[in-house]
């Protein structure tokens, strides 16, 4: 686990006009000449400035690092995300960000030369488009937007692969560049083939792919300015109403209508957990919290409501994708992914640094963690022992650790037991204790009339 206690990002390298490094700081970004100037003409128009103050775009400072390249200097991300941990939610507000700043930039004689949801960082649930060397002047005589087949093969065919063929969107970890429409073609039935938008991104594509010439076609010049920004705007419209009809709304699942069902607690109960939570997060006076396990996000709120910027994490993509929803326009600083803490996401790229581990980059980050009814979970799902659970607990957190223990005799626990008795005998309150005392002492605690056992810990 040596993994989850610092991790070195690769300076970016794939774009020959300049390279981002990542610091505790700050995001540091050079620009090689000629790229530079460029640059810092868009940063001194209003519309850059307007973009930056409606948070659409990330700020940039220009810094002098005694080089003859430009350096700007971005503020980092609360908590950095990738596509493989988003909801189809989350998705779409990355696509609808990209093609919306896109379109604001041509009308302005400008335009973005890439489109991948690599480009989109999230601040709570509220999309930020952080790569400003995407941005470049328009050419007024081109109306094909290049990006075109990327934004396909990087948002558009990996949410048509999820809602229409059950492709998971955790995929995506090993598909930076996409899918291409051929992947997807062999695998949609006929009648699929043939409706929009699979019919217009894969199946012509699929079907013209052999008749084009390895030369290529010369795009033909336009000579008014203004058609130009009209086909691409036209473009970029039918793209967004592509993906938006893709994507789809979110479904029933086991655990994504949890917090309403749940009957193994009385109303006394709920009410009991929610005071206990929130009495725990008012002494804590948290500043970032790790909500695992956070279902559709009732004990996040709270956090939220503490003054606390929230991660929240679960396995269930259905109830992080309704949780997502639900937070559109609300103004909380709530971010929910797709994550399961006994699989984590792991650091891949080049080198396996490119793109860090779900637990590199939650060390150290939060203050608070709360894992309620979570560790059954891991302890009889995931067979995590005891004290990696508490073990790594310790490591999540810097401060406090708000627990609910679910004991064996329980009905969710014997669910998951499922006649597995004598092997975890083990599984006892005193060994649930004993292990989390190691790294923790205990502030306050409360038995529900369920059995169920709230703690707030704090960190030894």
């Amino acid at each position: 686990m040596a993994e989850t206690s610092s991790f070195s990002f690769l300076p970016t390298f794939r774009d020959p006009a300049g390279h981002v490094e990542i610091q505790p700081d700050a995001v540091y970004r050079t620009i090689r000449p000629p790229f530079d100037a460029e640059i810092l003409e868009f940063l001194d128009l209003p519309l850059a400035s307007a973009m930056v103050a409606d948070s659409r775009l990330v700020a940039s400072e220009r810094i002098d690092r005694g080089t003859a390249s430009l350096t700007l200097r971005h503020p980092r991300i609360s908590f950095q995300s990738y596509p493989w941990e988003w909801s189809p939610a989350l998705w779409l507000a990355a696509a609808e960000l990209t093609l919306e700043l896109c379109s604001d930039l041509i009308r302005e004689g400008w335009i973005l030369k890439d489109a991948t949801p690599l480009n989109v960082l999230f601040e709570g649930i509220r999309p930020v488009f952080v790569d400003v060397l995407s941005i470049q002047k328009m050419d007024p005589t081109q109306p094909i937007w290049y990006p075109y087949g990327q934004f396909v093969r990087t948002f558009l065919l990996p949410m048509l692969a999820y809602s229409r063929l059950g492709w998971p969107l955790q995929a995506t970890l090993t598909r930076r560049d996409g899918y291409e429409p051929e992947e997807i073609y062999t695998s949609l039935s006929w009648s699929r083939r043939l409706r929009q938008p699979a019919l217009s991104t894969v199946t012509l594509p699929s079907l013209l792919a052999s008749k084009v010439s390895s030369n290529g076609v010369s795009p033909r010049s336009v000579q008014d300015p203004e058609v130009t920004k009209h086909i691409l705007l036209k473009t970029l419209k039918g793209l967004l109403a592509q993906m938006r009809k893709v994507t789809p709304a979110h479904k029933s699942s086991t655990w994504s209508d949890y917090a309403e069902t749940a009957v193994h607690y009385s109303e006394q109960d709920h009410e009991h957990k929610r005071s206990f939570v929130a009495q725990a997060l008012a002494a804590a006076r948290p500043a970032r919290v790790l909500d695992v396990g956070c279902n559709t996000g009732v004990y996040s709120i709270l956090a939220d409501d503490a003054g606390a910027e929230v991660v929240s994490i679960d396995t269930d993509l259905q109830a992080v994708d309704r949780f997502a929803t639900a937070l559109k326009q609300s103004g909380r600083k709530i971010l929910p992914l797709s994550v399961d803490l006994a699989h984590p996401t792991p650091s891949v790229g080049w080198e396996n640094r490119e793109y860090a581990s779900f637990l590199s980059r939650a060390s150290g980050h939060f203050d608070t963690v709360m894992m309620l009814a979570v560790i059954h979970h891991l302890l009889l799902r995931g067979q995590i022992p005891l004290d990696s659970i508490a073990s790594l607990c310790s490591r999540l957190t810097t401060r406090n650790l708000i627990l609910e223990w679910v004991p064996p005799t329980d009905p969710k626990f014997q669910e998951l037991l499922r006649g597995r008795d004598s092997i975890y005998a083990h599984l006892t309150e005193a060994a649930f204790r004993d292990a989390f005392a190691v790294y923790f002492t205990v502030l306050n605690e409360h038995t529900l009339q369920n059995g169920r056992v709230l703690l707030h810990l704090q960190r030894k």
